[in-house]
């Protein structure tokens, strides 16, 4: 018994902004009898195949933002079912990429396998790994990647499925990537466990993006099309070699609009790695090779036998960890690090046991809703040396339009604005266990982060006080400017917290000047104030602004060891763990009941 198929990838030139959905579809129909006279069983067609790459454009307008969705069945709707019907006429399946209106009002990035024998869809798969951003680039002329904006993250997995009638009825193992998934192993494992034998992937590759890849914008465009097409054709050669599988790739390709590049390279790799087949152009182009499933044998049962090889109980951090944790260094200044002080190595116990801790990391989203992300990195530094094995902080910056930082009531409100409308979505997809606003104040944030999500929620000036209020009896507040003074003021009194309160004083800066100005000159005057409030009264003293505190030290040193000075970033981080380890939730019977019900009632998703 032979165990062959035919499988050709359809190629998409150039499809412009502009060009009518009849226009594209004919072109479609067209690759589907070129690959039909040529024997092809199966044809894959690219990622969002029907129109022109839209997530690259801001779109506000939301007529327009729909028209570029499928609505319904696609193998019924007038924009796509004559494909489909081509599809059965010809007795050929087919794969293709569109962009998803679900029931639900949920829209994904989706694809489907069509059994052309039985008229059906054997297989729905929703991208998962959305690259790019929420928000477009400041810049023009760059180009976007706004997959995040338009999209969810796939629901449905990595999961394989049997083909009826294919391969002399043996019913081969297929699966389904987009684009971007290709780059990650871990899509093409959870596939190869399951005995895949083709993974189908369509997609559209930018191929001078300098802004989207974060590359030199100097850079030759030819150069970094073809460091893409490599890049393209690495990941479809390996995953296909590491997971012994067959893997077919389709290309939306050509220069869109007159502007927008995005490279060819549509292959067909064998599970060796060799390329089968591959496209020619950045045209419209049918490339075709015949797949004999059994050469995934000796790679299944052998090199890759993953039942014999797999040593799970070792891969614990693939599950557990999504941002880089990077080991603590050995040698920092006059610092100790794992028990080893400045310039010795700690000595590798060889009877340890290399097996990580089972217990799933604490996982804590920091959040700075200006646009500054050096106080970010900063946050995030300093708190770090603190953070026991099981707790991760994972730092985030709000775009622009945020301001650059938080001195009034405009400021709070748009950058509560920028930030939540980004961490939405991104909370949804990470699931951190909590968050912390890094902002020195009762920000409009942190109410807004309450009411959508049920993890728990504190800004660092409230759990500066409590933390201040635990180690001593009257605090007193370092703060940037006279207005930051009035603001902190009022924020005490609705915490409730007047009463131990000695006093806010006034370093007379603003919050960027604590980077700008000379540091020196702004220790000095936070000295200055912190020895003030002592005298006051103040038995503990807290940072008034995220932006101070890698200026902790200092301060301490200027009011001795009796008096303690709290850090809010430190303070709220581990005030947060406590809540997590305790299993807190923020409660939703009141005051942070979300509104997102009514505002879908009112037709108002504005975030």
């Amino acid at each position: 018994m032979t165990r062959k198929i035919k499988i050709a990838a359809a190629q998409i030139g150039a499809v412009h902004r502009t060009d009518p959905r009849e226009a594209t579809l004919q072109r479609m129909l067209k690759l589907l009898e070129n690959a039909g006279s040529q024997g092809a069983e199966l044809v894959l067609f690219p990622e969002t195949a029907f129109t022109t790459f839209f997530p690259r454009h801001l779109i506000n307008d939301p007529d327009e933002l729909s028209s570029w969705f499928e609505h319904g069945d696609v193998t019924k709707s007038p924009n796509t079912a004559p494909l489909f019907a081509k599809a059965t006429e010809l007795n050929v399946d087919l794969a293709v990429g569109f962009a998803e209106a679900a029931d639900n009002g949920e829209r994904f990035n989706a694809c489907v396998y069509y059994h052309a024998k039985t008229g059906s869809v054997l297989s729905k798969y929703r991208k998962i790994h959305l690259p790019g951003d929420f928000e477009p680039f400041a810049d023009p002329k760059a180009t976007n990647q706004l997959e995040k904006r338009y999209f969810k993250p796939g629901d449905l997995g990595f999961e394989a499925f049997r083909v009826p009638k294919l391969a002399d009825g043996s019913e081969p193992i297929m699966g389904m990537m987009i684009c971007n998934d290709r780059r990650w192993p871990e899509a093409w494992r959870c596939l190869g466990l399951q005995g895949v034998e083709v993974v189908l992937c369509g997609y559209n590759t930018a191929g001078f993006a300098p802004d989207l890849w974060g590359s030199d914008k100097n850079q030759d465009p030819r150069k970094a099309e073809e460091s893409a097409l490599f890049h393209h054709k690495l990941v479809m050669q390996a995953n296909s070699y590491m997971n012994a599988t067959f893997s077919v790739s389709a290309a939306r390709c050509g220069m869109d609009d007159g502007k927008y590049s995005l490279i060819g390279g549509s292959c067909i790799t064998g599970p060796e790695g060799d390329i089968l087949a591959e496209a020619q152009t950045v045209e419209d182009e049918i490339i075709i090779a015949d797949c004999d499933l059994d050469l995934c044998t000796q790679g299944k049962t052998r090199t890759f036998d993953f039942a014999r090889h797999r040593r799970t109980e070792h891969y614990d951090r693939i599950l557990e960890q999504t941002g880089v944790v990077e080991p603590p260094m050995l040698n920092q200044d006059t610092k100790v690090t794992n028990g080893a002080p400045n310039g010795e190595h700690a000595v590798f116990d060889i009877n340890r046991s290399t097996k990580p801790d089972a217990r799933r990391k604490i996982r804590i989203l920091l959040c700075n809703p200006n646009a500054t992300k050096s106080m970010t990195d900063n946050c995030v530094k300093m708190v770090e040396p603190t953070l026991p094995a099981d707790v991760e902080v994972v730092g985030f910056t709000a775009p622009t339009p945020a301001p650059f930082a938080v001195e009034g009531n405009v400021d709070n409100i748009m950058s509560a604005a920028a930030a939540c409308r980004t961490i939405i979505p991104m909370q949804q997809r990470e699931g951190y266990d909590a968050m912390l606003v890094a902002c020195y104040s009762d920000h409009a944030l942190i109410r807004m982060l309450r009411e959508e999500f049920d993890v728990p929620v504190i800004g660092i000036m409230e759990a500066s006080l409590i933390a201040a209020r635990t180690l001593g009896a009257r605090f007193g507040i370092v703060a940037t400017s006279n207005r930051s003074k009035v603001m902190h003021g009022d924020a005490v009194r609705h915490y409730g917290m007047e009463g131990f309160c000695a006093g806010v004083e006034s370093c007379n800066i603003g919050v960027l000047d604590l980077e700008r100005k000379p540091r020196s000159q702004i220790l000095g005057i936070m000295q200055d104030v912190a020895r003030s409030l002592v005298a006051k009264g103040a038995e503990t003293l807290t940072l008034g602004c995220a932006g101070m505190t890698d200026m902790k030290a200092a301060v301490e040193e200027a009011v001795g060891e009796d008096c303690q000075v709290v850090d809010g970033v430190v303070a709220g981080v581990h005030h947060l763990v406590g809540m997590v380890r305790m299993g807190g939730k923020t409660a939703k019977c009141g005051m942070y009941a979300s509104s997102s019900k009514a505002r879908k009632m009112r037709s108002q998703e504005y975030v």
